[in-house]
């Protein structure tokens, strides 16, 4: 079995977590049936789609936004990842998420898990199993402080606005503006002079894209797609992220099977340390899986 082909797709994604919490799970969701959210009651401004909104509506539709996504506890579901560029290779596993607490990702290849991750909102765990080691490091220590909170992280994944290190947007005192085509949410505070914001479609109220705007970096999109309607609200069906450095444009993809998607099941990935393995800093896992060891 060729495990070797797919360990560059795995360290790409993990690679993320040295600057940003959980930016390697960029969400990216998808679903076989596609169906879209209703349309909100957007009033008369679709006769002219280039007229702008008025600050009054725009934080009516804000509040629109907010209270259509559903409440949930936990969720579980079959999941792969794919790389676009560089090269073009996919691999499959699952997730699981408690609500504000942990990710579980787990990855595999023909049916035999090769590395697994687990984010709660003090550690990260990490597990490589073709050496058989594994790291567990604080999220401070991998993030530099970044304050993104693991439901902030939840929310990316399944296509939500959000606000970095908050619980509501509205609180946030956002700048928002927009037409009848689509409408922007730039919360006001941003950390680190990191700029972000969110981009919605007016007639469906669906989240088109985050742009991050980072220091000395180039910017990060996540662009949604494909929105389906489940148990909990609109979640995006399709997203797919852009990164670049210096030397390198990264792009590519995450799908959720939502139709095996177990809700409010209590089905949770747990994290235990590994008897026989060798305990390393997170930063060799990532120089050995994106093959730079």
């Amino acid at each position: 079995m060729k495990f070797k082909r797919y360990l560059p797709l795995i360290g790409r994604c993990c690679v993320g977590l040295r600057f940003y919490p959980l930016i390697m799970v960029l969400a990216f969701v998808v679903v076989s049936c596609r169906s879209g959210r209703q349309a909100v009651d957007s009033g008369d401004y679709h006769q002219d789609s280039s007229a702008a909104l008025s600050p009054k509506r725009l934080k009516t539709m804000l509040g629109e936004l907010e209270a259509g996504y559903g409440n949930w506890e936990d969720v579980r579901m079959p999941v792969t990842l794919r790389l676009k560029n560089p090269g073009g290779m996919s691999i499959n596993g699952s997730m699981s998420m408690k609500r504000g607490e942990s990710v579980y990702l787990s990855l595999r290849v023909f049916g035999m898990e090769v590395a697994s991750l687990m984010v709660t909102q003090d550690s990260v765990f990490g597990l490589y199993k073709l050496k058989k080691i594994y790291f567990a490091e604080s999220v401070s220590d991998m993030s530099g402080g970044f304050p993104m909170t693991v439901s902030n992280v939840q929310d990316l994944m399944l296509g939500r606005a959000f606000a970095l290190g908050a619980v509501s947007l509205e609180d946030m005192k956002c700048d928002l503006r927009g037409n009848g085509r689509e409408w922007t949410v730039k919360p006001g505070y941003s950390p680190k002079d990191i700029s972000y914001e969110f981009t919605v479609d007016t007639p469906t109220g669906n989240l088109e894209r985050l742009s991050v705007e980072l220091p000395s970096r180039k910017p990060i999109t996540v662009e949604y797609s494909d929105f389906s309607t489940t148990d909990v609200g609109p979640v995006a069906g399709k997203t797919e992220f852009t990164a670049s450095t210096s030397k390198i444009v990264m792009s590519g993809e995450m799908e959720l099977n939502l139709r095996k998607a177990e809700w409010n099941k209590g089905k949770v990935g747990k994290w235990s340390e590994p008897y026989g393995y060798k305990r390393v800093r997170a930063s060799e896992i990532l120089k050995m899986l994106s093959g730079k060891h």
